[in-house]
């Protein structure tokens, strides 16, 4: 799952999509919380049938203009990645080596196995949690229907609701937040959030720290196999403090593509296809050889 968690793939469309079809478009314009809550309800639901992928991954730090490119396999139990690029080159033999050093480390380690799948499984539910509120959190205004070469989206520009209490410090973070949202129609999903803090925020997500005014992050959904969705680019630009002492800087734009459907896999045999997918990656580099 998620928008706010990196890739991080979504259910299929909720039993609230059949609702939908008896409310028209003048609906949701006047009223158009209920769209992005029945929007929220169809990110979180679970899939009726689960399907995994392998993609490619190219993150960018905006700050050194490095990019990683690095290939994820999705499994039942974990997502797993492995670099296989940096600023579009192979890695080196040395580097080649440590990658599968750390990967190692997951099948030889138990317990390291078993922090990385608690880290992924807290930021999932950290995610749920974040997405549940947007419908509460914000006060929505319609601006306009845009077609796409996907279908027509609906936009609205959003904006804190005055009426609505963070229940936690995690959340705080949503009342100082304002932007653009746009919902993919008839699918009713989230196809862009783009927001900007307008003033500094507090924040928690498992620490204590603070954001400062000006920080804006770039969601965008898309439908990447008939029924399944995931976030295709994701843009980050936050500054602040980390337990009030340490700077914070996110300067990061980071794309996936190439979707494509596999077979569930255990933790060893997804290793093991990453490994190929290296090797093959670096001969293509090389023209084949």
């Amino acid at each position: 799952m998620n928008i706010f968690n990196r890739k991080r793939s979504w259910g299929f469309l909720s039993c609230g999509l059949m609702l939908a079809s008896s409310l028209s478009a003048q609906d949701w314009q006047s009223n158009p919380r209920e769209l992005v809550r029945r929007a929220v309800q169809n990110e979180n639901s679970e899939p009726s049938k689960k399907m995994y992928f392998m993609y490619k991954d190219v993150k960018r730090n905006n700050k050194s203009g490095q990019t990683e490119t690095r290939i994820m396999v999705q499994t039942p139990e974990m997502s797993l990645a492995r670099i296989v690029a940096i600023d579009g080159h192979p890695l080196s033999l040395e580097d080649k080596a440590k990658e599968d050093a750390r990967l190692n480390r997951l099948t030889g380690n138990p317990d390291e196995l078993a922090k990385k799948k608690k880290q992924q499984k807290q930021d999932d539910q950290r995610a749920r949690k974040m997405v549940e509120a947007i419908p509460d959190a914000f006060d929505f205004k319609y601006v306009d229907t845009e077609k796409t070469d996907t279908g027509e989206v609906a936009v609205f520009k959003f904006s804190p609701n005055p009426k609505w209490d963070p229940p936690d410090r995690e959340l705080q973070v949503f009342t100082g937040m304002q932007g653009t949202l746009k919902l993919a129609l008839p699918a009713e999903r989230i196809a862009l959030m783009d927001a900007t803090l307008f003033r500094g925020v507090d924040f928690g997500w498992g620490i204590f720290g603070h954001l400062n005014q000006g920080g804006s992050f770039m969601i965008e959904q898309k439908e990447i196999y008939p029924g399944h969705w995931d976030t295709t680019h994701m843009k980050l630009h936050f500054t602040g403090k980390i337990l009030l002492f340490k700077s914070l800087d996110i300067q990061e734009d980071e794309q996936t593509s190439d979707y494509k459907p596999v077979e569930g896999m255990n933790v060893a045999q997804a290793l093991a296809k990453l490994k190929e997918v290296d090797q093959e990656y670096a001969r293509n580099y090389n023209g084949g050889q």
